[in-house]
């Protein structure tokens, strides 16, 4: 089976076209739609549990304007991230209406329809990066754009190398996930979120499994993104000191908005500069920039066989000039010397032919 070059995007956007032209209600701009990428009226969100109803969220009113960066804060359990993904449309909300980007949304609405609004309008960062671990970082990159079909072979391969140069990984863009970093591995996942030129980024813990340094680096990336390029950023964190970096805070507790905070603009003008001072000083102007030899295809260790020799056998050997195997190591008590042979073994590496929609993608190419 062979895809038409076109025919993914012309189906997203004939889908998005004929749903869009659907609602009456957009026939005209609403009012208070007007700079608002996210709207939520009255959200519900009920979960059943056998035959009991649990309360995510409990009557949700927000309105998020373009190009603000919003940080979502809570207890565990609260909501927050609930909200997130209903923002996103991974999932419906159970009452309540949500307009994103002037498509309506209800849990009526298809998931083919939801699937267009993700693939054309947000892009996701998680916690847990959620790489495919059989994909270089070049690759996984690559992925949306190829499910899209807005462009052809060359031009994907070429964005997706200016994305991963932009955050600093052009010289690792064939290594794959288990070869780079916690904070490699997150620029990687920012990467890929900006494929498709998003309006809207989500972010679940971007900086969650992160030290402080790559903390620092995920973060600058983040806020040039949204200052520099305009894309409306909406972060879900327990991470309280990230609060200054935002135009808005939201507060929420037990599935409901506590409190919706804006953050003066002289005091995150002057946490974005702080930042890139700490930057600048402390991880210098190429923080990114690593000189790494390319490890090719990824290698696996095992240690094969390990033998114990009493140190007396070693220095008789010494004595008698016999060359002692390099890898052997002298316990610091003296009693024993230990060496090991290790064996390198490549890991099993699928082909991004394995995968049906990349596969369609290769052979029409």
């Amino acid at each position: 089976m062979k895809m038409n070059e076109n025919q993914s995007e012309k189906n997203v956007n004939q889908i998005l076209a004929e749903y869009h032209g659907k609602q009456s209600s957009f026939s005209k701009p609403l009012e208070d739609l007007q700079n608002n990428v996210i709207l939520l009226r009255n959200v519900h969100k009920t979960y059943l549990l056998g035959i009991e109803g649990i309360s995510a969220l409990r009557g949700v009113n927000l309105s998020i304007k373009e190009k603000e960066f919003v940080c979502i804060f809570g207890t565990s359990g609260g909501g927050k991230t609930t909200l997130l993904n209903i923002m996103g449309t991974i999932d419906k909300p159970t009452k309540g209406e949500v307009i994103l980007c002037g498509h309506k949304i209800k849990s009526s609405t298809e998931d083919k329809i939801l699937a267009g609004l993700r693939l054309s309008y947000i892009g996701f960062v998680f916690q847990t990066f959620n790489l495919i671990g059989s994909l270089t970082a070049l690759e996984n990159v690559e992925l949306p754009m190829i499910l899209k079909g807005e462009l052809s072979k060359g031009d994907i391969k070429k964005r997706a190398t200016e994305l991963l140069e932009k955050v600093g990984l052009g010289a690792r863009m064939n290594h794959f996930p288990n070869q780079l970093s916690g904070g490699e591995q997150q620029r990687v996942t920012i990467a890929r979120s900006l494929a498709n030129k998003p309006k809207i980024m989500l972010l679940d813990e971007p900086t969650g499994d992160l030290d402080t340094k790559n903390t620092d680096l995920v973060l600058n990336i983040l806020l040039d993104l949204n200052m520099k390029e305009g894309i409306t950023m909406i972060m879900v964190t327990h991470d309280v000191s990230l609060k200054n970096y935002a135009n808005k805070v939201v507060r929420m507790l037990d599935g409901k908005i506590q409190k919706i905070e804006e953050i003066d603009p002289d005091i995150r003008k002057n946490a974005v500069a702080e930042l890139k001072d700490t930057i600048a000083n402390e991880y210098g102007d190429h923080a990114f920039l690593r000189n790494t030899d390319n490890l090719g295809v990824r290698e696996g260790t095992h240690g094969r066989k390990q033998m114990f020799a009493p140190l007396e056998e070693q220095k008789e050997k010494e004595k008698e000039g016999d060359n002692i195997e390099e890898g052997s190591i002298k316990q610091k008590d003296g009693s024993f010397s230990i060496k090991m042979e290790v064996k390198k073994e490549k890991t099993e590496k699928r082909s991004p032919s394995d995968y049906p929609a990349i596969a369609m993608y290769i052979n029409e190419k």
